[in-house]
């Protein structure tokens, strides 16, 4: 199945609450809105305004989505600039709402949040009963940022905000309603978001027809409604409920609301790919491509690229595949922005942190020679002051201090020797240069990398009533078997947490078989520890390993100031984990993306899925057992040389 990712299905508050910022109508997007704008520009710049009428055209032009988000920004601040000179705060914070929203448009949600909360600061001054809508303008930009927990404290915020006015407000009521359902069913949390789709329904039905409905030429209010309750069922698995009403959300919005439609073609795609129908899947995808090629949907579209390009390699397409994922890439990378990388907390077991001790001291001696050599500088020229009348005694002083100094090279080469060869052992010769050169790691993204996880079964029991010395000898008997694999296959070790290690192929230098590398390793390391086993009956700490192996995106860097960590992050981390937790001892259990690199090579057995956190539900599979001439076969082919 494919792995259904939690779309961003845009709220009401876009259809509906944007519209009402001054008092406006919205402007249909049609030959008469295009009209109605030309008759705005022109009454603009033809100087004949006096200084109301231009005060009320910037508040148009400023909110037009007809008009470019960017001229809309440039009218905004014009429109800010004379509200402060003629002291009007209510179009002040006209000016500040409606560039938020041109942020929007633009895909530049930092700048939204930042114009949303100057103008809720205004809201809140003014009084003017905006408030409402700007919580869920913040709680909306902060979903689509992945911020589900700013995002849902807003949506809140909204909502108790209409339940506790006096004489309630049933339109804005109705779209809180909406949208912290809209919310939950992102996060599939499916309960709490039917319970309040159904309260957004009944809270609208008390207002009658909606004035929105006839603005946006067709019933805006109830599609969205319909289209979502689709969503819902597609998510519980009533595909024959879900198809017809997001297929209407999805066609309903063509024209008026592109994003929106884009984003329920996606779950069109998904729902026909769930039933196999995969040329159903490519006709709604291309129709979908087609909406979306003239709008700034970059989100949407890099969804719609990449369900064509995984529709192609299902035909076997390859070329037209790679031109798909490439235009993917293209509309994702325009969208989503690396999130800054925060600091996390080092954790190795002892002899890894001993490592890091030693390296931290071997600095420290580098500092004392240093304070040495400075010392040596400064008796030779005591030396040099003497060496009239002390000739005799400075030759011989000389003599003894040439050895010295020659005793004192060797301790300074002893030692840095030792303390590049810990700096390399802890982390990638290509790190390590980068850290003397210049102090400082740069972080550095890699598109495509392979992870592994492995751990002991019942290692917890072993640890609880074996002698804590005896224990970590026995752990680091195999981990430093575990390191001599990763090197034979130009792997790298990540790093040991308790009894789990952690590797990674395909960095700190691209290659393009690091998942096959990855899979002939983790076969040595199955190996080893089964070996091991069955030559010592008798060991108490027979362990039984799991192996987990993800491929995907990282970003790689060091931490730390003092005791260096290389580390890496992301999605394809945490995954690989997964992978690792619901493996069974003595398997190598793989996820679909790795699985698509290696199953060429490798026979391998389809086992189910897991639901992964913000990934929804992924496939996984067995890497079923090769035989030795396979292997043989494996590693002549990667040109890894054989162990004796």
């Amino acid at each position: 199945m494919k792995t259904l990712l939690p779309h961003s299905i845009k709220t009401l508050i876009t259809v509906m609450t944007f519209v009402i910022a001054g008092g406006l109508t919205v402007t249909k997007v049609s030959a008469q809105g295009k009209v109605e704008v030309d008759s705005l520009l022109n009454a603009y710049y033809g100087g004949k305004q006096n200084t109301e009428e231009r005060i009320q055209t910037l508040l148009e032009l400023s909110y037009n989505g007809i008009i470019p988000p960017e001229d809309r920004l440039k009218y905004a601040d014009s429109l800010i600039q004379m509200g402060k000179k003629f002291g009007l705060p209510k179009r002040v914070f006209n000016g500040y709402m409606n560039k938020s929203y041109a942020y929007y448009d633009m895909s530049d949600f930092e700048g939204n949040i930042r114009e949303s909360l100057i103008a809720l600061e205004l809201a809140d001054s003014l009084n003017n009963g905006y408030q409402g809508a700007l919580y869920d303008n913040l709680a909306y930009t902060y979903s689509k940022v992945n911020n589900p927990t700013e995002a849902e404290r807003y949506f809140r915020k909204a909502l108790e905000l209409h339940l506790n006015q006096e004489e309630k407000d049933y339109e804005h009521l109705g779209k809180s309603y909406f949208n912290i359902s809209d919310f939950y069913l992102r996060q599939n949390k499916l309960d709490s978001a039917i319970n309040y789709l159904n309260l957004a329904e009944s809270t609208f039905a008390k207002l009658g027809p909606s004035p929105y409905d006839s603005i946006r030429d067709g019933k805006a209010t109830q599609i969205c409604l319909l289209a979502n309750l689709g969503v819902y069922h597609f998510k519980k698995g009533d595909y024959d409920k879900a198809r017809p009403l997001i297929e209407q959300g999805a066609q309903g919005f063509q024209v008026i609301w592109p994003e929106a439609s884009l984003e329920y073609y996606n779950y069109l795609i998904d729902l026909a790919q769930e039933q196999k129908n995969y040329k159903q899947a490519e006709s709604y995808a291309k129709r979908a491509a087609e909406i979306g090629k003239n709008t700034r949907t970059n989100t949407e579209l890099a969804k719609v690229y990449l369900n064509l390009y995984e529709l192609e390699l299902q035909k076997k397409d390859y070329k037209t595949a790679l031109e798909y994922y490439q235009t993917h890439r293209a509309y994702y990378d325009s969208a989503i922005n690396l999130p800054t990388i925060q600091r996390m907390s080092n954790m190795r077991n002892a002899f890894e942190m001993a490592n890091k001790q030693k390296e931290v001291d071997l600095m420290a001696k580098e500092a004392e020679i240093q304070q040495l050599q400075a010392k040596r500088q400064r008796t030779i020229s005591y030396i040099s002051v003497g060496l009239v009348v002390l000739l005799g005694l400075l030759i011989f002083g000389l003599f003894n201090r040439m050895k010295y100094v020659r005793k004192t090279s060797r301790i300074i080469e002893i030692e840095k020797n030792r303390s590049d060869k810990l700096l390399r052992n802890i982390l990638p010769d290509e790190t390590a240069s980068e850290l003397k050169n210049y102090g400082k790691v740069k972080a550095k993204q890699f598109e495509s990398v392979t992870v592994l996880f492995a751990d002991f079964q019942g290692f917890t029991k072993y640890s609880e009533n074996m002698d804590p010395e005896e224990l970590v000898n026995r752990v680091d008997f195999y981990f430093s078997k575990f390191d001599e694999i990763m090197e034979r296959f130009d792997l790298e070790k990540i790093k040991t947490m308790g009894d789990a290690y952690m590797c990674a192929g395909g960095l700190p230098f691209p290659t393009e078989d690091h998942a096959t590398r990855m899979i002939m390793a983790a076969f040595e390391i199955i190996d080893f520890v089964e070996q091991v086993k069955n030559e010592n009956p008798d060991d108490p700490t027979r362990f039984r390993i799991r192996v987990g192996i993800n491929t995907g995106p990282v970003v790689a860097g060091v931490v730390g100031t003092k005791k260096f960590v290389y580390d890496i992050w992301g999605d394809t981390v945490n995954i690989a984990a997964r992978m690792e937790s619901n493996s069974i001892p003595g398997h190598i259990n793989i996820s679909e993306n790795t699985y698509h690199l290696i199953k060429d090579r490798f026979d391998c057995t389809y086992r189910g899925e897991v639901d992964v956190k913000n990934k929804g539900m992924m496939r996984m599979y067995y890497v079923n057992p090769i035989n030795s001439s396979q292997r043989n076969e494996v590693i002549r082919e990667m040109s890894i040389s054989q162990t004796s």
